[in-house]
């Protein structure tokens, strides 16, 4: 493979969006609205705008027309991660536990305080306390 030099580079403001394909639209507005308190914007037939509180985070939920298969091409680094604090990563631990949710093992990860699980269509979520620099 052949890489060339920009001749400039952009730089952003951050993240604009992430947008995920899922199963059952309403499944999953109800997981990522009960467990990281998101707000809903925006909704359609086909599609939901979720926001983080206070901030300009924009998550979109789209209705998949087939079947959804996160790691179906052997992904094993492919996830998004939520910043939490250390008191909202004791919340986060306690409402896994209490709701059944699948904890995803990471063996490639170093030892720390941290927790990857996975939402209703197998997505992998990381949570960490800290900037997530």
């Amino acid at each position: 493979m052949q890489t060339t030099k920009a001749k400039g580079r952009v730089t952003t403001g951050g993240l604009c969006h992430i947008a995920i394909d899922v199963t059952d639209l309403e499944n999953s507005v109800r997981f990522y609205t009960d467990m990281f308190n998101l707000e809903v914007v925006d909704r359609t037939d086909s599609h939901v705008q979720l926001k983080t509180p206070g901030g300009r985070d924009s998550f979109f939920l789209f209705k998949a027309n087939a079947p959804v298969n996160p790691r179906g091409c052997g992904q094993s680094h492919a996830h998004f991660g939520f910043r939490v604090d250390d008191q909202n990563f004791d919340v986060a631990m306690d409402y896994i536990r209490r709701n059944n949710i699948k904890i995803h093992p990471n063996p490639r990860r170093s030892p720390g305080r941290f927790v990857y699980i996975e939402d209703p269509d197998g997505y992998v979520i990381q949570l960490e306390p800290g900037d997530c620099d």
